[in-house]
């Protein structure tokens, strides 16, 4: 929280340098402040790298690969410079473990007399007035538990932030219903406004002279949807983008449209709250909300079962969709209508009628034509099937122009680091993925002997992993093209299993992968824990196979990033195939064919170098400690039998390559014994 003393005063280059070389060598107050805090070169390096992009406000990006220490890195530069730091990274999990205990860990070490706060997005905390309403749509004996801890929470707890509660899980049904978001937020005319969360910890990030927060609330704001970091941008000396390999996909899902069939249920709850409290008898609030409330879902059941991507040409192909789509149209003019009719009655309803046109406009445009279907676009348009919502999306197709724009108009320092940022030991899609590159303005060549704005920086892993890990790719596997490909790595995966003394996780491309595998898993693991992504959320299960000896972890995407189990948690990963995107998914297929049209190969300059960094990520699972041991075994032979899977192959760690199944279990087994 935001402490009493100020920040301190900037130090001199010079000093700041010579500080941080003596804060990361032997004998520092990081190693007494840290006792597993060791000397590392790497750190070192990028520490002082750090410093001086600080000092010069400088962009800086790095690759430091895992266990190199990067936020150490460049907390002790950013502290010990002064002034105001904004550190964003991935996912409100990082979020948390930032701000609760590298950041205070840093300042211990230092002395480092500065105050700090963590800003989420408005829908992390309790909305009170949201939670009086909460109770009139749950069902059941558990979830009215549920409400009652978090009416005991939002009375305690003075940040009202629901990672703070134990046991409410990030995908519970109940969160939309006790928290706001920019839609149905009602700003000045709220009667809570006073003790709202959500200002409150804005005031508190306006204070502070370190705040954390997260990439999907730094985008939010640069798309101009108000989530409190636009006010704290032109104030920051430092700005620190951590996991910065995550920026352009995250980016491109905010600086577009969006809209969704669960935005839609929302408003309907709302409607109906909000009659039935201000304009009670004036209207069948009820009924008006159910109405609503099933056009929208009626959306939903247009599309197929199955979560997935369609293309708006998909969509709108598909039988009962114009029906659909028109009722829902019809659904929100006669909403508005009846809104607007009773206005008089409360402030509210000015607010739940923009609503209703915003998600008409957006919906509208959505199924609009393009001018010219032939030619190249910018934007793509798609729709999000969830298993119970479907969310219709325009994005660009890239953020390069939005970005670059941005860093271009703020002097300060941008640091952008990652364990994954470069492709073949070239950080040229990084860059260009974010426009910077020299010919856009954003690295100039140096000039006169002053170095360039935009620097660059790999550091390796301190890792030792030809001996720590052993790498095998099975060449008597089905291509992943192949029939029965996904039940082979799923009986590879189970004798593998077998023989390993700690967890195990398959990492898959496709959720039909994954059920696939675990399903033979399970038939081959009889009373073995197997865990798959659709049981629960991420933190559930993550925390249950910590928890279980020998279990078996199946998950897609989100699980291939943001794990971080050491020692005998997790000892064997295994990945079903190499991890390109599908051609046909709709923001894949449209910079594919934007790319072609510029004369360039798809593939070569951007299907590879993706699936290089996600193949980098999912391989970093393994080895996250220098006393971690383990196996990674990748199930596509295509990495070992073609030109362009070698180059994939080279960008992994130099994990000792084995050549047999039996090697696997034998370097396993010795896991196990300790030998």
């Amino acid at each position: 929280m935001p402490g009493d003393s100020a920040a301190a005063p900037p130090q001199s280059p010079q000093h700041l340098a010579e500080h941080c070389d003596a804060l990361f060598a032997a004998g520092s107050p990081l190693e007494a402040e840290l006792p597993q805090w060791t000397v590392r070169d790497g750190q070192r390096e990028l520490a002082l790298a750090v410093a001086q992009a600080i000092d010069d406000r400088a962009i800086l990006l790095a690759e430091a690969g895992t266990g190199t220490g990067k936020t150490l890195a460049y907390l002790v530069p950013a502290l010990l410079h002064g002034g105001r730091v904004i550190v964003s990274t991935a996912t409100r999990n990082l979020q948390d473990q930032l701000f609760g205990k590298d950041l205070p860990a840093a300042r211990r070490a230092l002395g480092a007399a500065v105050s700090a706060c963590v800003l989420k997005g408005r829908s992390n905390y309790v909305c009170l007035h949201r939670l009086q309403r909460a109770g009139d749509w749950i069902h059941g004996r558990h979830a009215h538990a549920e409400l009652r801890r978090i009416t005991v929470f939002a009375k305690s707890d003075p940040r009202g932030d629901l990672s703070a509660l134990p046991g409410v899980e990030e995908n519970s049904a109940l969160i939309p219903l006790v928290t706001s978001n920019t839609d149905n937020c009602l700003g000045a005319d709220c009667p809570d406004l006073r003790d709202c969360f959500v200002m409150k910890a804005r005031r508190d990030a306006l204070a502070a002279d370190v705040v954390v927060i997260n990439h999907h609330l730094f985008f939010a704001d640069l798309a101009l949807r108000g989530e409190g970091v636009a006010e704290l941008l032109p104030t920051a000396d430092t700005l620190i983008l951590d996991e910065a390999h995550q920026l352009a996909e995250i980016g491109v899902q905010f600086l577009g449209a969006r809209c969704g069939t669960a935005q839609i249920i929302d408003l309907a709850r709302d409607v109906a709250a909000a009659g039935l409290q201000s304009a009670k008898g004036l209207a069948d609030w009820p009924t008006l909300a159910a109405q609503l409330e099933r056009s929208a879902r009626d959306l939903r059941l247009v599309a197929p079962q199955a979560p997935g991507r369609l293309s708006r040409e998909q969509a709108i192909a598909l039988p009962g969709w114009d029906v659909a789509v028109h009722d829902l149209l019809q659904g929100l003019d006669h909403t508005a209508r009846v809104v607007e009719a009773h206005a008089e009655a409360s402030p509210e309803f000015d607010r739940l009628a923009q609503r209703c046109a915003q998600l008409r406009g957006t919906i509208a445009d959505w199924s609009l034509e393009t001018a010219d279907a032939d030619a190249v676009p910018e934007q793509v348009r798609w729709a999000d099937v969830g298993s119970a919502h479907l969310r219709l999306q325009s994005a660009p197709l890239s953020i390069a122009g939005a970005f670059a724009a941005l860093v271009a108009r703020r002097s300060q320092a941008w640091i952008l680091t990652s364990a994954t940022l470069t492709v073949g030991g070239s950080f040229r899609h990084a860059r260009e993925a974010l426009g910077l590159m020299p010919e856009q303005g954003g690295c100039a060549p140096v000039e006169n002997g002053v170095p360039p704005r935009c620097r660059e920086l790999r550091v390796a892993s301190p890792f030792d992993y030809a001996s720590q890990a052993r790498l095998f790719v099975p060449q008597d596997l089905p291509l992943p093209s192949q029939p029965g490909h996904s039940e082979a790595v799923g009986a590879l995966a189970a004798t593998l299993a077998a023989d390993n003394p700690g967890g195990t996780m398959v990492l898959t491309t496709t959720l039909r992968a994954a059920k696939s595998i675990a399903q033979r898993l399970r038939q081959l693991l009889p009373g073995r824990v197997v865990l798959e992504q659709f049981d629960e959320s991420k933190a559930a299960l993550l925390a249950r196979f910590a928890a279980s000896p020998q279990a078996v972890l199946v998950g897609s995407q989100s699980f291939w990033e943001g794990v971080d189990l050491a020692g005998d948690q997790l000892t064997l990963v295994i990945i079903d195939k190499l991890p390109f995107a599908p051609p046909d998914d709709p923001l894949t297929a449209a910079r594919l064919r934007r790319i072609e049209a510029q004369g360039r190969s798809g593939f070569t300059d951007y299907s590879m170098p993706q699936a290089a960094l996600s193949l980098q990520q999912g391989a970093g699972r393994l080895i996250r400690t220098e006393a971690d041991r383990g196996a990674l075994v990748v199930c596509d032979r295509r990495l070992t039998a073609t030109g362009w899977g070698r180059q994939l192959l080279a960008g992994l760690p130099s994990f000792t390559r084995v050549g047999s199944t039996r090697q696997v279990t034998e370097f396993l087994r010795a896991i196990s014994a300790g030998t």
